[in-house]
């Protein structure tokens, strides 16, 4: 009998579903972007032409338990979550269009046919393209929103233009519209915070993509860390490092195969840390 293979570290337990319908169009699914523990985001391409969108980006929430623990709440939790801001973003240059909820876990947005950061090398980067990043974060900024998720390259997207799209609002925080005035102010002070991260990260990448670009006060953003971005860093890193030896031992074994590895035919670079043989 063969080793039982741990798709319990997946949002999923098996592929997504072949077919679905959406915003009144019909859609089949044609491969899968990203499946991690939290959500499976996927490509469907329109099957008739009832639909607005020919091809969308559809995200699973998780739906499996782990280790005996129920977590389907997370994956209802966090589809909500996202669907309150893309809302808010909602006619923001460089951000999706909503396409619509599936059901409690699940929905739908428009699909950009781009590039992630992630996978280009310096030297193919488009001119100005930090200043275009920069612009879209300002204006999620604007609506109150801190993005929060801006050290991961795999969320910056580049289509052939150079123009820029940002996707994956999971951890991001909005500014409450309904709070009383001194728990309110607290928010904001939050906001605010994890806005400054926000282009902390931004300009990290480019001073390892774009050194030759960078301004004198991009560089001293790019290297600013408060007492808390220190605390939080020292904390975690036990975390990540027990994680990726975990996932790297599992791989190595065989036993960490995604559900839908046979839909993710493409490089990404994140599950690169733990399919290597050594750090």
């Amino acid at each position: 009998m063969g080793r039982l293979r741990n798709t319990q570290m997946f949002a999923l337990p098996d592929t997504p579903p072949v077919t679905l319908e959406v915003a009144g169009g019909h859609y089949a699914l044609a491969r899968v972007f990203k499946h991690d523990f939290w959500a499976a985001t996927c490509l469907y391409q329109q099957t008739d032409q009832a639909g607005a969108f020919p091809q969308i980006v559809v995200k699973f929430g998780r739906s499996q338990g782990f280790v005996g623990i129920p977590l389907r709440w997370t994956g209802v939790g966090l589809a909500g979550h996202e669907q309150a801001i893309y809302e808010r973003l909602a006619g923001v240059a460089g951000i999706p269009r909503w396409v619509g909820r599936i059901d409690e876990i699940t929905y739908a947005i428009e699909y950009i046919d781009a590039t992630p950061l992630d996978h280009f090398a310096p030297e193919a980067l488009p001119a100005g393209l930090f200043e275009r990043i920069r612009t879209v974060f300002d204006a999620i900024h604007a609506r109150g929103v801190a993005y929060v998720d801006s050290n991961k390259r795999s969320n910056i997207l580049v289509d052939a233009e150079g123009e820029v799209t940002v996707i994956d609002f999971q951890i991001s925080l909005a500014e409450p519209l309904d709070w009383p005035g001194p728990l309110l102010s607290l928010a904001q002070r939050v906001i605010r915070y994890f806005q400054g991260k926000d282009l902390y990260h931004l300009y990290k990448h480019k001073r390892r993509l774009a050194k030759h670009d960078l301004t004198p006060e991009e560089d001293a953003l790019s290297r600013h860390r408060s007492w808390l971005h220190r605390l939080h860093r020292k904390a975690s890193k036990p975390y990540r490092s027990f994680r990726r030896g975990l996932l790297q031992r599992q791989h190595q074994r065989g036993d960490l195969v995604s559900p839908t590895a046979d839909l993710e035919d493409h490089h990404q670079p994140e599950k690169e840390t733990w399919r290597q043989e050594t750090e």
